[in-house]
């Protein structure tokens, strides 16, 4: 079985300030402390991704938006605020959460640098600010990488699952929320050139909030594979 390196220095040194017997409580301690942070932390953007659409909407209407980017030009209320700290917080987890591999790690930062980019730079609108072809490039980048860190990264402990139906459970799960999450903007992407006069001018809208909700789903899934995997508990 392959080991895992650990996160602390092994070999004693002269500049320890603390006693061995205390070092290794506190290592324990922080241990423990890290994995219900990754829970929680799992689990709160997985909230912040499921409630950004309805608050949106809430704060904005939904009748005068035909995208989420249209939020950012909202003069009326806080729906510009809401968009943009919502997806600077999840770029800014992205980047700073550690996944199962150095690839995953990198493509979670390229993810988090895009969504970040998404809220900084908006589609034009009335302002003139900002740059359409940027702003959804960067979106479709953060759903294509997210996706793919779903549906072929995010299965290393899945393998190892002695029950097959849990196992083609998880397995089936993650490929579901990365197939839903490359799809939004794609199907965003054909619906700017082809609109659907069924969904009243709303379909882009629908085809992201699906994206992000998605995304949303792979985050809950997330935490609850760290809680029937790992058996991390939400406190001691």
């Amino acid at each position: 079985m392959a080991t895992v390196a650990s996160a602390f220095h092994t070999n004693s040194a002269k500049r320890d300030l603390l006693k061995p017997g205390r070092q290794q409580y506190y290592r324990q301690l922080f241990e423990a402390q890290a994995a219900r942070s990754y829970l929680y932390l799992s689990l709160g953007i997985g909230l912040i991704a499921v409630f950004l659409p309805i608050v949106l909407m809430i704060a904005g209407g939904y009748q005068t938006h035909d995208s989420m980017s249209s939020f950012y030009h909202d003069k009326t209320g806080p729906d510009r605020d809401i968009l943009v700290g919502s997806l600077c917080a999840v770029g800014v987890f992205l980047f700073l959460f550690h996944g199962l591999s150095k690839l995953e790690n990198w493509l979670l930062n390229f993810a988090g640098m895009a969504i970040i980019a998404v809220a900084l730079i908006p589609s034009p609108g009335d302002t003139g600010y900002g740059s359409a072809l940027l702003h959804r490039g960067a979106a479709i980048v953060f759903f294509l990488l997210i996706g793919i860190v779903a549906i072929f990264l995010s299965k290393r402990r899945i393998r190892d699952i002695e029950d097959e139906r849990k196992k083609l459970w998880f397995t089936s799960a993650y490929t579901l929320v990365g197939v839903l999450m490359v799809a939004a903007p794609i199907i965003v992407t054909l619906l700017q050139y082809a609109p659907l006069p069924f969904f009243s001018g709303h379909a882009i809208l629908l085809a992201e909030c699906t994206g992000i909700w998605s995304f949303s789903a792979y985050w809950f899934l997330k935490t609850f594979e760290y809680r029937l995997l790992l058996g991390v508990r939400w406190r001691v």
